[in-house]
């Protein structure tokens, strides 16, 4: 789907990207993890044509990005940080705007409204949406042109924990749909949760690529993880939260923490055993 070779930018003194080499397989989550710096927005600005490349090649879908750049661009996303939309205008107002941009189609606006749960907020000032609502927005926009590709970066940066998880389940079932995605994020959790394979990235140069289930495995021990659905009272119940949604403990209290969530009406994911060593093993290897 994305093979990456020997890819290079220099921005004056400065390597953004050093002989970076990396395939990304079709309908995957895939995260790049690395600190402020490391390279990670220069290469999804290279990947959608947004910067040049002083070296290497990068083949999308079987398109060349040194001459094929508008027909990637047409099978493909980035949604920004920063909000692209105008808060002056409508939810409905800002879509069917770069719906006409795009030449998007009546059945790519709805499907995008619906993946992030825009219905009632149509009529609604973009300006007054809530943190969360307006990164929706954000997304809807960018999945218009009904893409195979989505690149995110950081898309769940100042919002409520609610709000957050609700975008990360979206996110996780793109693949559902045959799109891959491209995730950035400095939340070790997001990557252990929505992610497929992870790159390490430091310094412009690519440190390790895996499984995030062969990074995060650490089976030797008595420790559990516990993935619940979100629900604002689960905190004040005494369990050990390691996230929003996530409770840490040891196998010894597992009956107990069942007990409690049946008790309370908190919904259980899924139960691992072992603890996750993903923020140690990226810290051991980025060298901080």
């Amino acid at each position: 789907m994305i093979e990456i070779k020997q890819l290079t930018k220099r921005y004056k003194d400065k390597k953004a990207l050093d002989g970076l080499s990396l395939n990304i397989k079709k309908g995957v989550v895939f995260g790049l993890l690395g600190v402020n710096g490391a390279g990670k927005t220069t290469l999804l600005s290279v990947l959608n044509g947004l910067v040049k490349p002083d070296g290497g090649s990068v083949n999308i879908c079987g398109f060349d990005i040194s001459k094929d750049i508008k027909d990637i661009k047409k099978i493909s996303s980035i949604i920004p940080q920063n909000f692209a939309f105008y808060e002056n205008l409508s939810v409905e107002e800002n879509l069917d705007f770069f719906a006409k941009i795009q030449n998007a189609k009546a059945q790519d606006i709805q499907n995008a409204i619906e993946i992030n749960s825009l219905e009632d907020l149509l009529k609604q000032k973009a300006s007054s949406l809530s943190g969360g609502q307006k990164r929706r927005l954000n997304i809807s926009i960018g999945l218009l042109n009904n893409p195979q590709i989505i690149y995110f970066d950081e898309p769940t940066v100042g919002i409520d924990p609610k709000s957050r998880n609700e975008i990360l389940d979206s996110i996780k079932g793109y693949k559902d749909f045959g799109i891959t995605v491209v995730y950035t994020s400095h939340y070790m959790n997001e990557i252990e949760k929505i992610c497929d394979e992870v790159a390490i990235i430091d310094k412009g140069q690519l440190i390790e690529h895996s499984s995030v289930e062969d990074l995060i495995s650490n089976r030797n021990t008595d420790t559990i993880t516990i993935q619940t659905v979100y629900s604002s009272k689960a905190h004040d119940l005494g369990l050990n939260f390691i996230d929003d949604t996530t409770i840490q403990s040891v196998e010894s209290n597992l009956c107990d923490i069942l007990q409690i969530c049946k008790e309370n009406n908190i919904l259980i994911k899924n139960i691992n055993y072992g603890s996750s060593n993903l923020e140690k093993h990226f810290l051991q290897k980025t060298d901080i």
